[in-house]
């Protein structure tokens, strides 16, 4: 139905073909959060190679509440230079680039951050206005320093992943309960990033299949929230070890009834084949991660025809690697400059 390379547009963007890269924490930031030039140099690299949409590793909007050392973080204090710098290298590269903002939540390790991690029960009424506000600022950020979007984190147990979790929101307010409820923060976000930065600033979002209990329901909310697309992933991502074969293409066939909204599939795609499967199955648009942790030239290798299948072990080694040694991956033998200096530090 969809050919992996042919331009195409989503909201506002016009991608020069439609691989995406998912959103993948680069672990490139300073022990307080500042961004580096590393971290901007990853981004322009991947759009060097092929990449039609870059979104961000996850960009904290609450800088109490990181989920590791290695998470820049998205606030007043940002050096917004670096920020500008990744958008005007991706652009002149070809690409694409979206911000992910995100707040860390039940998954905010105290001992990074100096103060236990916040459960949806455990935020005021007030301090929920202050959250709104918090992604507000950070998209409007993004889009003053040129890039063409953000990606909203509602997925892998993040704070508002777990919002939609019935199992992790015991809320008993306008904020809990029924789906409607769960949602009712992420339509509030969603709305104030719409009006303070126009219909021409992508909204994308990232979402778990199988982590609000109603998966079709939880699309039609954001659909009718007004966002230009979703990239679906699930709760049990990381626990997929091994496994190179889509994760999640059955439940999204399944949910997509009725749904206008554009898809993005993530997980287990680490091949030309299974990439247009996905397309085949008319999912438009194909996200990638580890294998261009693996490989940040993965796609553009794939595209010239020197490479059919990415060799990543799909092994999940690279969420810890880089605290044990100075590289991203496991069958990586340089060290990564930023990685050392973590590295050493620790």
């Amino acid at each position: 139905m969809y050919d992996l390379w042919e331009p195409t547009v989503l909201g506002p963007m016009t991608l020069r073909n439609r691989t995406v890269r998912s959103a993948t924490n680069e672990h490139f930031s300073e022990r307080d959060g500042a961004l580096t030039v590393t971290w901007a140099e990853t981004q322009i690299e991947l759009a060097r190679n092929e990449v039609g949409l870059v979104i961000t590793g996850h960009l904290a909007v609450d800088r109490s509440q990181r989920a590791d050392e290695g998470q820049p973080v998205l606030d007043k204090d940002t050096d917004f230079s670096l920020l500008h710098r990744a958008a005007e290298g991706v652009h002149a590269a070809g690409g694409c680039i979206v911000a992910q903002i995100s707040h860390t939540g039940p998954k905010a390790p105290a001992n990074v951050n100096g103060v236990p991690p916040k459960s949806p029960a455990d935020f005021m009424p007030e301090e929920l206005d202050i959250l709104v506000d918090q992604f507000t600022f950070a998209a409007l950020r993004c889009k003053e320093a040129g890039m063409d979007g953000v990606q909203v984190h509602c997925a892998h147990g993040y704070l508002l992943s777990s919002f939609l979790n019935p199992e992790q929101n015991l809320r008993t307010d306008d904020y809990g309960g029924s789906l409607e409820n769960r949602f009712r923060l992420h339509a509030r976000i969603l709305a104030s990033v719409r009006a303070a930065c126009g219909s021409d600033f992508a909204l994308l979002v990232k979402a778990d299949c199988n982590g609000s209990g109603n998966f079709h329901g939880l699309l039609g909310l954001f659909q009718q929230a007004g966002v230009d697309g979703v990239e679906v992933s699930g709760v049990d991502f990381d626990g997929r070890a091994g496994n190179k074969k889509p994760f999640f293409l059955k439940e999204v066939l399944d949910a997509r009834t009725g749904i206008q909204l554009p898809l993005i599939l993530v997980g287990g795609i680490f091949s030309r084949k299974d990439a247009q499967a996905v397309l085949d199955a008319g999912i438009p648009f194909v996200s990638f991660s580890r294998a261009l942790i693996c490989q940040p030239d993965f796609l553009a290798l794939m595209k010239a025809g020197q490479l059919e299948e990415s060799p990543c072990l799909a092994c999940n080694g690279c969420y810890k690697v880089y605290r044990q040694r100075p590289v991203r991956c496991v069958t990586h033998g340089r060290p990564v400059p930023q990685l050392k200096k973590i590295f050493h530090s620790n």
